[in-house]
């Protein structure tokens, strides 16, 4: 299997001036840094600046390009994982083999040792077959879906910024995928999906992907449906369109309302529809009265969530940001009969 490795970098015996180009602009997802370039050591020739400018841009041609081919390499065997259950966890046992045994040295018994054994971890289906064991999951649906938000993260790192919106249906597609499998992401199978993008994961590690999945715009938690929402599908709504932020709300809450209902256990589900749903309803409320296209409408909202959840713990906080946020917009003076109201309430 192909690593991800850069060319190594052209050392220079002499320094450049401190007067140079503007080098490009960070990618989205990198800190841009300053570099405190010290004093020249000697001073340069124009013919020398000329010659040494000019093989740096051949280079990060070659740099790109041969970024671009490995990167595609790349996803197109992380494709090929896609293609089953079983490619999936063929692929995870290689990239385990390559990461935990053949980098390690390890003893072929060994190694054969730990494969059966994660193939067994595998493999804990109910005999004669059925559907995925109720409390562990379906590890290899997991693996592949997995691999499936592996590509997207790397797709969208890769993105121009005039082209990341062209992520949004895929990143939806995606989320309607993980709610209708709720069932299989259980146990076992919602810890790997969890922590599919993290470096220490076996096919991140393989093919030294980390570098490659630090887009702030984007969520690098495949389960978290929220973070999508937040970092990606939100903002760029927010820029584009505000009028769809209320809609693209709905749509989280019920996304998310509908996976919990289906993963977590009966009782827990009634504590999150009971405590977290209104305050999910309280944020979007919030959210919409800031960025939102009718902060009247907003206003509405919040009101109707403090109504029909007095007895929500945070109900008493509502109460008192609703207040500063309606006496804040009025006319000439604040609301005697509210600020009356708190004054009792002491």
């Amino acid at each position: 299997m192909k690593s991800l490795i850069l060319p190594s970098a052209v050392f220079f015996t002499c320094m450049i001036s401190t007067t140079m180009a503007q080098g490009p602009r960070p990618r989205p997802g990198q800190e841009e840094t300053t570099v405190t370039i010290p004093n020249p050591a000697v001073s340069l020739t124009e013919a020398q600046v000329t010659t040494v400018l000019t093989q740096l841009k051949e280079l990060e041609g070659q740099i790109l390009e041969m970024r671009g081919s490995t990167l595609s390499t790349v996803m197109a065997r992380l494709r090929q994982g896609m293609a089953s259950d079983q490619a999936a966890m063929n692929l995870y046992l290689e990239c385990d083999k390559i990461v935990n045994s053949e980098r390690k040295e390890a003893d072929k018994s060994e190694a054969r040792k730990r494969q059966e054994d994660i193939e067994k971890k595998m493999d804990r289906r109910p005999k004669g077959g059925g559907g995925a064991p109720e409390e562990t999951g379906d590890f290899g649906f997991a693996v592949k879906l997995g691999l499936q938000y592996l590509i997207l993260t790397l797709e969208a790192h890769e993105a121009k910024d005039e082209d990341f919106n062209k992520m949004i249906p895929k990143l939806q597609e995606y989320i309607q995928t993980v709610v209708a499998a709720a069932p299989k992401l259980k146990g076992r199978a919602s810890g790997y999906l969890n922590n599919a993008l993290s470096p220490s994961n076996p096919i991140v590690d393989a093919f030294s992907l980390s570098r490659y999945l630090n887009r702030k715009e984007w969520s690098t938690r495949p389960m978290d449906i929220g973070s999508m929402y937040t970092q990606t599908l939100l903002p760029l709504a927010e820029q584009e369109n505000k009028e769809l932020l209320p809609g693209l709300w709905d749509a989280r809450i019920t996304a998310e309302g509908v996976f919990r209902k289906e993963n977590m256990f009966a009782p827990e589900f009634e504590l999150w529809t009971r405590n977290e749903l209104p305050t999910m309803r309280w944020q979007r409320a919030m959210y919409l009265y800031q960025k939102g296209p009718s902060p009247i409408n907003a206003l509405a909202d919040m009101l109707k969530v403090i109504k029909e959840n007095q007895s929500h713990a945070d109900a008493p906080k509502w109460v008192t940001e609703l207040r500063q946020l309606v006496n804040h917009s009025a006319p000439t003076q604040k609301s005697e009969n509210l600020d009356s109201a708190s004054s009792s309430e002491q």
